[in-house]
C-alpha cells in the first residue's frame, strides 16, 4: 500500500513539474514576442489533466469497495466519465494548426531573433504541450485499463479499452472541426450525436479520426509494455 501511494505521489510531482516547465516556456515566449496568445495551450493542458485525475481517483477509491456489485457500478461509472474527457489529452496535437497558419506568431522584441527562429520556438513549445498532454492521457488509460482488468478479468478488461481508442479519434475530430467539447456530450447530446453522424459520413473525417485512433493505440501499446510491471497497476 505504501508503494502504491508513493507511485501516485511521484505521478503528481511529475505532472506539477511538467506544468511549471510549460508555463515557463509560455512566459519565455511572451518575453521574446511581447504577445500572450498561447492561453489555449494552457487551458487545453488543464483539460488534459482531467482524465488522469478521474482515473487516479477511481483507481484509489475502488480499492475500498468490498462488494463486487458496488465496485462494478463505481468502476463503470468512472469508466464512462473518463471516456468523456479522455480525448482532451491527445487533442492538444491539433493545436499545431495555429503554428502551421502562423496565426499567433506576432512580432519579435529580441533583435537577435528572426521570424523563423520564433516559429521554431513555437514548434518546440507546442510539441512539449502535446507530449505532456498525451502522456497524461496514456497514464489515465493505463490506470483505467487496470480497473477494467480487475473488474472483468484480463481479456475482457483489455477488450473494453478498444472502444475508447476508436471513439477518441472521432472525439478529437469533433472537438477541432465541429467545436464540441466534453461538456457538450452531456449538455447537448442530440447535437453531439448529429455531429458524430456527420463525421462518419465524411471519408476525410473518418481517415483523420482513424489515424488518431491508430496513433493512440500504438503509443498506448508501447506505454503498456513498458509500464505493465509498475506499481500503478
Amino acid at each position: 500500500m505504501r508503494k502504491f501511494f508513493a507511485g501516485h505521489a511521484r505521478l503528481l510531482l511529475v505532472i506539477t513539474l511538467s506544468f511549471l516547465s510549460l508555463l515557463f516556456l509560455v512566459l519565455l515566449r511572451y518575453a521574446l514576442a511581447r504577445r500572450f496568445s498561447q492561453g489555449y495551450l494552457l487551458w487545453n493542458l488543464v483539460l488534459a489533466a482531467v482524465p488522469v485525475a478521474i482515473a487516479t481517483g477511481a483507481h484509489t477509491l475502488i480499492e475500498r469497495f468490498s462488494k463486487r456489485q458496488t465496485a462494478l457500478i463505481f468502476g463503470l461509472s468512472a469508466f464512462f466519465l473518463w471516456l468523456l474527457f479522455y480525448p482532451n489529452a491527445p487533442y492538444i496535437f491539433t493545436d499545431f494548426i495555429h503554428v502551421i497558419r502562423k496565426s499567433n506568431l506576432g512580432s519579435i522584441s529580441a533583435a537577435w531573433m528572426s521570424q523563423l527562429d520564433l516559429l521554431w520556438f513555437d514548434i518546440v513549445m507546442n510539441a512539449a504541450f502535446a507530449f505532456v498532454g498525451h502522456y497524461m492521457g496514456l497514464i489515465s488509460m493505463y490506470l483505467m485499463h487496470g480497473i477494467m482488468r480487475r473488474l472483468f478479468g484480463r481479456l475482457a478488461g483489455s477488450l473494453l479499452m478498444i472502444p475508447p481508442v476508436l471513439l477518441s479519434g472521432f472525439g478529437i475530430h469533433m472537438g477541432r472541426f465541429s467545436r464540441f467539447n466534453s461538456w457538450d456530450l452531456i449538455a447537448h447530446p442530440i447535437s453531439a450525436g448529429q455531429a458524430l453522424l456527420a463525421t462518419l459520413a465524411q471519408p476525410s473525417a473518418v481517415l483523420f479520426s482513424l489515424a488518431f485512433s491508430f496513433f493512440i493505440a500504438i503509443t498506448y501499446l508501447i506505454f503498456y509494455l513498458v509500464k505493465k510491471d509498475n506499481s500503478w497497476d
